[in-house]
């Protein structure tokens, strides 16, 4: 018996929305579909973003950004840095996947 589900295809991850809302109010939501996953602090905050509210992030400091793919959305996920995306680790390779966050000055 195969205790690991069956995965399929890879998914793309455009149900989630941009996280920009000037107001912060359901009513000033971006209703745009995500396109990029944002790491805003070492704290591993994260956010997700349209293209055109991405040219908005960019005028603040952020650590790392990639366009969305199918594990930014999956539980567990860890931010690779080095690949640009995020990743599920899988047992051993868990060690090479996971990149530590930069530390602060």
């Amino acid at each position: 018996m195969n205790l690991f589900p069956p995965l399929g295809r890879d998914v793309n991850a455009r149900g989630q929305y941009c996280g920009h809302s000037p107001a912060d109010t359901p009513d000033t939501d971006c209703k745009n579909p995500a396109a990029w996953h944002i790491m805003w602090t070492t704290d591993a905050d994260t956010g997700l973003a349209c293209n055109q509210h991405l040219a908005q992030a960019r005028r603040f400091v952020f650590l790392d950004s990639h366009p969305i793919g199918p594990d930014c959305v999956m539980p567990g996920t860890h931010w690779d840095f080095d690949a640009k995306r995020c990743v599920v680790p899988d047992g051993p390779a868990v060690e090479t996947a996971v990149v530590e966050l930069p530390t602060t000055a």
